[in-house]
Protein backbone atom coordinates (compact mmCIF):
# COMPACT_ATOMS: atom_id res chain seq x y z
CA UNK A 1 0.00 0.00 0.00
CA UNK A 2 2.77 2.45 0.90
CA UNK A 3 4.57 1.64 -2.35
CA UNK A 4 1.49 2.77 -4.30
CA UNK A 5 1.40 5.97 -2.29
CA UNK A 6 5.05 6.63 -3.11
CA UNK A 7 4.37 6.01 -6.79
CA UNK A 8 1.27 8.22 -7.07
CA UNK A 9 2.30 11.11 -4.80
CA UNK A 10 4.61 12.83 -7.34
CA UNK A 11 1.94 12.53 -10.03
CA UNK A 12 -0.72 14.06 -7.80
CA UNK A 13 1.60 16.90 -6.80
CA UNK A 14 2.49 17.52 -10.45
CA UNK A 15 -1.19 17.69 -11.42
CA UNK A 16 -1.88 20.07 -8.53
CA UNK A 17 1.04 22.30 -9.57
CA UNK A 18 -0.08 22.32 -13.22
CA UNK A 19 -3.62 23.31 -12.25
CA UNK A 20 -2.31 26.19 -10.11
CA UNK A 21 -0.05 27.30 -12.97
CA UNK A 22 -2.94 27.29 -15.44
CA UNK A 23 -5.10 29.35 -13.07
CA UNK A 24 -2.25 31.85 -12.64
CA UNK A 25 -1.71 32.14 -16.40
CA UNK A 26 -5.45 32.46 -16.96
CA UNK A 27 -5.64 35.41 -14.56
CA UNK A 28 -2.74 37.11 -16.33
CA UNK A 29 -4.30 36.46 -19.75
CA UNK A 30 -7.60 37.95 -18.56
CA UNK A 31 -5.90 41.11 -17.26
CA UNK A 32 -3.88 41.50 -20.46
CA UNK A 33 -6.87 41.01 -22.75
CA UNK A 34 -9.37 43.06 -20.75
CA UNK A 35 -7.28 45.99 -19.50
CA UNK A 36 -4.34 46.06 -21.92
CA UNK A 37 -1.75 45.41 -19.24
CA UNK A 38 1.79 44.38 -20.06
CA UNK A 39 2.31 40.63 -19.73
CA UNK A 40 5.97 40.98 -18.69
CA UNK A 41 5.11 43.35 -15.84
CA UNK A 42 2.40 41.01 -14.60
CA UNK A 43 4.63 37.93 -14.77
CA UNK A 44 7.00 39.57 -12.30
CA UNK A 45 4.19 39.41 -9.71
CA UNK A 46 3.58 36.36 -7.56
CA UNK A 47 0.40 34.32 -7.80
CA UNK A 48 -1.14 35.88 -4.68
CA UNK A 49 -0.36 39.39 -5.91
CA UNK A 50 -2.04 38.72 -9.27
CA UNK A 51 -5.07 37.31 -7.46
CA UNK A 52 -5.27 40.36 -5.18
CA UNK A 53 -4.88 42.71 -8.16
CA UNK A 54 -7.70 41.02 -10.06
CA UNK A 55 -9.98 41.03 -7.01
CA UNK A 56 -9.36 44.72 -6.34
CA UNK A 57 -10.00 45.55 -10.00
CA UNK A 58 -13.29 43.63 -9.90
CA UNK A 59 -14.29 45.42 -6.69
CA UNK A 60 -13.58 48.81 -8.27
CA UNK A 61 -15.52 47.83 -11.40
CA UNK A 62 -18.57 46.91 -9.34
CA UNK A 63 -18.48 50.21 -7.47
CA UNK A 64 -17.94 52.14 -10.75
CA UNK A 65 -14.83 53.91 -9.42
CA UNK A 66 -13.22 54.94 -12.69
CA UNK A 67 -10.41 57.01 -11.17
CA UNK A 68 -9.46 54.28 -8.71
CA UNK A 69 -9.51 51.70 -11.48
CA UNK A 70 -7.33 53.85 -13.71
CA UNK A 71 -4.80 54.47 -10.94
CA UNK A 72 -4.67 50.74 -10.20
CA UNK A 73 -4.22 49.67 -13.83
CA UNK A 74 -1.80 52.41 -14.93
CA UNK A 75 1.44 51.00 -13.42
CA UNK A 76 0.93 47.76 -15.33
CA UNK A 77 -0.06 49.37 -18.63
CA UNK A 78 1.62 48.45 -21.87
Amino acid sequence: MSILLLLFAPGVLAIYWLIKLQIYLSRIRHLVDTYGMDRKKLQKLKCKEVKALKESIEKLRHTNDVLGLESLVRPYGA
